[in-house]
């Protein structure tokens, strides 16, 4: 297995970049666990792992009163996963998370074997051979299939492809105009770089309430990862930080408020719609309290109603008997989970410090209701 190396002094788009190029499917994130440990661990700190492959690292606030604050962001992405291989060598996939089958023909693939790496590309059938009939179409994935240049079972056996192995776009990075910039994976790697951000300014800070910071797995596979940390530790407060659909471009205008550009993005609702019906209403004390510090330190922030998405805060208020006050702040992307994600730097760094300020305003947030 191959990992990139963390680097000792933090750089936040550096860190992001390396990040993006670890692949981390659902369920089989061990790469970048293996990244994010170790990065903890070079600064001294002694997080845990679960059997999930949860990384946490704690912070003990100097008060048993306040509040204790889980700040959380998911470690896996989307991808595919085999399902069969052909006489011929090619190679059927199920989806693994919400891929959009209609990006997928003519996209360059990585399967991850265990003897390593193998390069595949979706097959697109040739322009000149389709009927006017097809041009038009999104395929489903049962019509869909992996090229490895494989030409027999056998060759891609020899290669150690698996059914089961999971497989996840193939990364790139492209600079674009205005300090932006389109890559993989963005969900949710840019809430691990806040995260980690966050970690370097609490290392030497001095919190009220314990702060608990936690590096979720198996969030595309139906939001599983983060219910096994509550039951683990119990937190007052949960502040789940993952990316927001941004709708600035001329297809999306007006489908909700977020714009790449105008900083961190205050969750109001979610609401999936369909399958599990899960969602989330942000407790009023704790979008209160981030309407206050994201005045305070942001040069502007936004808020977010969406139907159609779910993520790990989902069904953490009822996660615990107490009931936990929860709320998403999320860093507006473009074009989510497909493999030319695209976001700004300027939103991720006021995300970071508004999750600084906001885990330290949590720490004697009255959470109490009725708030008449």
């Amino acid at each position: 297995m191959t990992t990139t190396s963390p680097t000792t002094e933090f750089d936040l788009a550096r860190t992001l970049k390396q990040l993006c190029a670890i692949g981390a499917p659902s369920g089989h994130e061990d790469r970048l666990i293996v990244f994010v440990n170790d990065w903890l661990t070079e600064r001294g700190l002694t997080p845990t792992i679960d059997r999930l492959g949860q990384i946490t690292v704690s912070f003990p606030g100097s008060d048993p009163e306040a509040n204790s604050v889980l700040v959380s962001a998911h470690l896996d992405q989307l991808g595919l996963v085999v399902s069969n291989v052909d006489a011929n060598g090619y190679v059927r996939f199920e989806r693994l998370g919400g891929v959009p089958e209609r990006v997928l023909p003519g996209t360059r693939i990585v399967i991850h074997t265990s003897k390593g790496d193998v390069p595949a590309v979706v097959g697109l059938k040739s322009h000149h051979l389709t009927p006017p009939e097809d041009k038009y179409k999104a395929l489903p994935t049962a019509s869909l299939y992996l090229d490895l240049g494989a030409d027999s079972a056998a060759a891609v056996e020899a290669l150690g492809v698996r059914v089961g192995d999971p497989c996840v776009y193939e990364f790139s990075w492209t600079e674009l105009d205005g300090g932006r910039f389109s890559t993989t994976s963005l969900d949710d790697r840019l809430g691990v770089a806040a995260l980690l951000a966050l970690v370097e300014r609490l290392i030497d800070a001095s919190p009220a309430g314990t702060v608990h910071v936690a590096f979720t797995t198996q969030e595309e596979f139906h939001v599983r990862g983060t219910l096994a940390l509550i039951q683990k530790l119990d937190p007052d407060i949960v502040i789940n930080v993952d990316v927001a659909p941004a709708a600035d471009t001329p297809d999306l205008a007006g489908a909700t408020a977020v714009k790449l550009g105008e900083g961190p993005v205050l969750n109001r609702l979610s609401f999936h719609g369909r399958g599990t019906l899960g969602g989330l209403i942000p407790h009023p004390a704790l979008l209160e309290a981030a309407d206050a510090a994201a005045a305070a330190v942001c040069d502007s922030f936004q808020y977010e109603v969406i139907i159609g998405l779910i993520n790990d805060a989902a069904f953490v208020p009822m996660a615990s008997g107490k009931g936990i006050a929860t709320m998403g702040v999320a860093i507006p992307t473009r074009y989510t989970h497909s493999p030319i994600e695209t976001a700004q730097l300027t939103d991720l760094e006021q995300t970071v410090i508004l999750l600084e300020r906001l885990a330290g305003d949590c720490a004697s947030l009255n959470l109490e209701r009725p708030r008449l």
